[in-house]
């Protein structure tokens, strides 16, 4: 219906814009690195990772898994708390974030028997604190668009392990800054959490590798981009 009357149509991953262009969506199809991310804002207090890990009572040898996010069906949670009793005993899952889903979430991670291994602190403001507190970023999400949460732990340096969706699969290279997997497919998320876990040094090679990827998405990079774009449309 709004295809005639769009001149401009703005996309954020390869499958929107293969979709957009297929379905001529737009007069004009163009896709941008997201809307950018400040990457200084992501550079930590020296001391954020052992304060806050002290706080939460994890040692060292403790292997963190963050993933911040809204509590719903889409965001897939409930996958990722499945897979907690398989995984080995010092990996911690810390999950901000409030919504529909928290408490049942919750629930269900008493029912598994992981809640002494489950962090459940709702809404958070300091989150580079909590992505520098942090060894593995997750996602279990059933779909998205170019993931701020993704962006961030890589800007911070951490491997990531998504599920294989749209916006995961422009960001994460497969051995190169994670792993990917098939969505809701509990065992091949363990296997490659399970990997990291046993590897610092993967841990600091894949982070590394996911630094230097976000590059592209700086916001002063893209903002340029997103303005011209805009600009052109009115020309």
């Amino acid at each position: 219906i709004t295809a005639p009357e769009t001149d401009l149509l703005l996309t954020m991953n390869d499958w929107d814009t293969r979709w957009a262009t297929a379905h001529k969506a737009g007069q004009r199809i163009m896709e941008i690195p997201g809307m950018g991310v400040e990457l200084r804002r992501f550079d930590a207090a020296s001391d954020a990772r052992q304060r806050l890990r002290q706080q939460l009572g994890l040692s060292e040898s403790d292997v963190a898994l963050i993933y911040p996010a809204e509590f719903s069906g889409r965001k897939n949670q409930a996958m990722l708390l499945r897979a907690m009793p398989r995984l080995p005993e010092q990996v911690r899952l810390l999950l901000p974030g409030r919504g529909a889903l928290l408490e049942e979430c919750r629930a269900l991670a008493r029912e598994l028997g992981v809640e002494d291994r489950v962090v459940f602190p709702e809404f958070v403001h300091n989150i580079p604190d909590w992505l520098a507190a942090s060894d593995i970023a997750v996602s279990a999400s059933r779909s998205e668009g170019l993931p701020f949460n993704v962006m961030e732990a890589m800007a911070c340096g951490l491997p990531v392990v998504a599920s294989a969706v749209k916006g995961h699969t422009d960001l994460v290279a497969e051995g190169e800054n994670g792993y990917l997997f098939p969505y809701d497919n509990e065992e091949t998320f363990r296997q490659a959490v399970t990997a990291l876990a046993a590897s610092p040094a993967l841990r600091r090679e894949m982070g590394c590798g996911g630094r230097a990827r976000m590059e592209q998405y700086e916001l002063a990079t893209v903002l340029p981009q997103v303005m011209a774009a805009y600009l052109s449309a009115v020309e």
